[in-house]
């Protein structure tokens, strides 16, 4: 997958959801997707999908395009499957520690306030 959007200039950020670690928030039914972006930054992210998000992402699941792309690759899945524990392992299992930590420390600081 490839991200971009204004704040990033010309540079595209490439993940891939295979090295995504997805945990439940054991406070409430969020959903947790933790992951470190390599190439070309090095950055460490948290998505958080509550139940308002349902809607969102049955629009994108179900749209023909997202569907046709699945169908046509989903041998790829099946390869993921069989090699999932490389893609765990390349991830590294305090993946999750590691944005748990980062995304904390983010949040106390304080922002500054406009005037």
């Amino acid at each position: 997958m490839r991200l971009w959007s204004r704040g990033l200039g010309t540079t595209e950020l490439k993940m891939d959801f295979r090295y995504y670690k997805i945990t439940k928030d054991p406070d409430n039914n969020n959903v947790l997707v933790s992951v470190t972006i390599t190439d070309p930054v090095n950055w460490e992210f948290r998505i958080t999908m509550g139940p308002e998000d349902t809607p969102g992402f049955m629009k994108i699941f179900f749209n023909f395009c997202v569907i046709e792309l699945a169908i046509k690759n989903a041998y790829r899945y099946v390869a993921y499957l069989f090699n999932r524990k490389k893609y765990s392992e390349a991830s590294g299992e305090d993946i999750e520690e590691r944005v748990n930590t980062a995304y904390e420390q983010m949040m106390r600081r304080s922002r500054p306030v406009r005037s």
